[in-house]
């Protein structure tokens, strides 16, 4: 090989490491650049030409490139290149969305693997992580989810072999993924997620890798509505993804962009980008990401803000692929959206049709998990709005039906916010029936769940939520009293709202929620027994106030309330807040909003269980049933005046 050839190949790879995939890639398509090479130097050109391929998402050519390599290789009996060959076939099928095909490929690319002979070890292990993500990858994406842990724990558990290399990015996000998606560990994906992101600054060529991880961010942030950080990272993705010309890439993210700037409300920008991404999907080959899921998308924001002529236009191209392509998710997505466009019209009877499709979409039995979700919460609408019509029982019973469904798919498929939304609606729909502790009870649940899953705006709007109805309660006992209609009912239990704001999943606004002022701490043992108290007010006293009969009544606080599953009561202005930690209670009593009174008593049980010294003195006082002095554990009394006082006023 002559040297200026070689120097083209130089010159590919530095073109490869600057992001620009195209210029690279057509002096790598010269089949000429590889004669003279000799077998390693071959192997690392090929194999850089099969990443840009990976990186381009060009599926069907990094399928014909690995059918190439294993062919010439099996005539030369050169195993290390025929697990290359064979290693971008599967990749190229994994990208086309061809799973199956792409898993029967992986015992063959092993056995050669084990068979590769006068390389370094370094080189074998090298080649062994590219397969075991690869598969991590297929499994996850395929339904094969048993795999992925499998497949990554030997990666993760050495990742200083793989330091600066691609695979252990992506070990990192599929882990991510699946950590966030099948085991809803929202704290330990992010962690993830975070690491391959710094992993991915320090590789070679990390244009691609920081772009693939800003989506994975992007995803995580969506999960728990956070709309706003979402967007930044998509946008973020984006544009890396425009410099290295990555088609399919940009119109997925041209997609999520569409998708948030509708859930934000922002419609214009929604549409322009929406639009962008079909005009894109419609140029190129599709793997798993297909143009009938940007369309759907369109569809339903159109039909959300009342553009029925957009809404009809595209419903038409989406009728049109339904005809020459009837796959289960193009069908149930026609369905679903025949179903929608019907349910806005003002005609019953085109209601009544809408009713009964999407009765036969929630019952279909598919994979396409989001649009089905969504059916079970335009039926829960309609439902709702027969019942506020006729007031009948049956149309309840039927609607409570459809809501337990939507909780059981939301929580199989880890769709939190949709759960906790749907146990909004439930308590809502308890205070029709004036039945006050379900709809308490109900808030609570729902509050711990977005708490676990880190969803803060959300929580933030349950919390507002208890707080009010904790404030309506002699209204919502006048009314029983009085057998007010439905309609009052339903107009202060502000339903329709939910309800809007559930089909619309629109970004979640965090109310405006203050400072509590912090009144007392109380520490208990479960049986109701006082082992220590701090008040923050100097002249409050208990017998001067509503609370005198407080400790009275101890006992029927934790048995009526706490042990319900209930975590508040009010007492005049005053709020009790009651946490657990066994075998105590502790009390928090308050002015104002709960939210993050909740959040400090909390940020205390973490204190006390992570203070050795604290916990142990806490233990031998409720062994020897003594009473606790301020001056008897001074760095408890200094812990709470940090976390209620100080912090407040920081």
């Amino acid at each position: 090989m002559s040297h200026s050839e070689l120097k083209q190949l130089t010159i590919a790879e530095e073109l490869f490491d600057d992001g620009k995939l195209e210029e690279a890639l057509e002096i790598l398509n010269d089949r000429s650049q590889f004669e003279g090479l000799n077998p390693h130097q071959k192997e690392h050109y090929q194999f850089l030409k099969g990443l840009i391929l990976f990186y381009q998402n060009k599926s069907e050519d990094l399928i014909i490139l690995g059918e190439k390599i294993y062919e010439e290789s099996q005539n030369r009996n050169d195993n290390l290149q025929s697990f290359d060959g064979l290693y971008f076939i599967i990749t190229g099928l994994a990208l086309a969305g061809k799973f199956e095909e792409a898993f029967k490929l992986f015992e063959k690319a092993k056995l050669v693997l084990k068979s590769i002979s006068n390389v370094s070890k370094e080189i074998i292990t090298q080649k062994k992580a590219c397969l075991s993500v690869t598969k991590a990858f297929v499994g996850l994406h395929g339904d094969k989810v048993d795999l992925v842990e499998k497949s990554l724990v030997w990666i993760l558990n050495s990742q200083e072999k793989f330091d600066k290399s691609f695979e252990i990015v992506w070990a990192n996000l599929i882990m991510g993924s699946y950590l966030l998606r099948v085991k809803s560990k929202f704290d330990l994906g992010m962690e993830h997620i975070k690491k391959a992101l710094s992993l991915a600054k320090e590789i070679k060529f990390n244009h691609y890798w920081i772009a693939t991880c800003q989506i994975y961010l992007g995803v995580c942030y969506w999960a728990i509505g956070e709309m706003d950080k979402s967007l930044k990272c998509n946008i973020k993705s984006l544009e890396l993804f425009k410099k290295i010309k990555s088609s399919l890439n940009i119109a997925i993210l041209l997609n999520n962009i569409g998708g948030l700037y509708g859930e934000m409300g922002e419609y214009e920008l929604a549409v322009e980008h929406l639009e962008e991404s079909i005009n894109l999907l419609e140029q190129i080959p599709q793997g798993f990401f297909s143009i009938h899921g940007a369309i759907d998308s369109l569809i339903n924001l159109a039909v959300e803000h009342g553009d029925n002529e957009r809404a009809q236009k595209y419903f038409h191209r989406l009728k049109n692929i339904y005809k020459q392509k009837k796959d289960e998710r193009i069908e149930f997505s026609y369905k679903f959206n025949k179903a929608l466009i019907l349910k806005t019209s003002s005609r019953i009877r085109d209601k009544a049709k809408a009713e009964e499709l999407f009765k036969e979409v929630v019952e279909t039995d598919t994979t396409h998990f989001d649009s089905n979700i969504k059916a079970h919460i335009h039926l829960c609408d309609i439902l709702l709005m027969e019942y506020r019509v006729e007031n009948d029982s049956e149309i309840l019973a039927e609607l409570n039906h459809y809501i337990a469904k939507l909780l059981t798919i939301a929580e199989k498929q880890h769709s939190y916010l949709v759960f906790c939304e749907t146990f909004i609606l439930q308590a809502k729909l308890a205070l029709l029936n004036f039945d006050i502790k379900s709809a308490r009870l109900l808030l609570t649940q729902a509050l711990k769940i977005a708490e676990v899953y880190s969803m803060k705006r959300l929580a933030m709007k349950i919390s507002h939520e208890h707080d009010e109805l904790l404030r309506q309660i002699k209204m919502w006992k006048q009314l029983k009293e009085s057998e007010a209609s439905l309609s009052e009912r339903w107009k202060l239990a502000r339903l329709n709202e939910q309800m809007e704001h559930m089909v619309k999943k629109r970004m979640i606004e965090a109310p405006k929620i203050s400072q509590e002022d912090p009144v007392m701490i109380l520490l208990l043992t479960e049986g109701g027994n006082l082992l220590f108290s701090k008040k923050f007010i100097e002249d409050f006293s208990f017998e001067e106030d509503i609370l005198g009969g407080f400790f009275t009544t101890m006992n029927y606080i934790i048995s009526e309330v706490f042990s319900e599953g209930l975590d508040r009561a009010v007492f005049g202005q005053y709020t009790l807040l009651m946490m657990p930690l066994q075998p105590f209670l502790i009390c928090y009593i308050f002015k104002g909003d709960s939210y993050y009174a909740y959040h400090k008593i909390k940020n205390l049980l973490d204190s006390i269980q992570n203070d050795s010294a604290i916990w142990q003195s806490l233990v031998n006082f409720f062994k020897k049933s003594k009473s606790i002095q301020l001056n008897d554990i001074p760095s408890l009394e200094s812990k709470i005046m940090e976390i209620f006082i100080e912090k407040k006023n920081a």
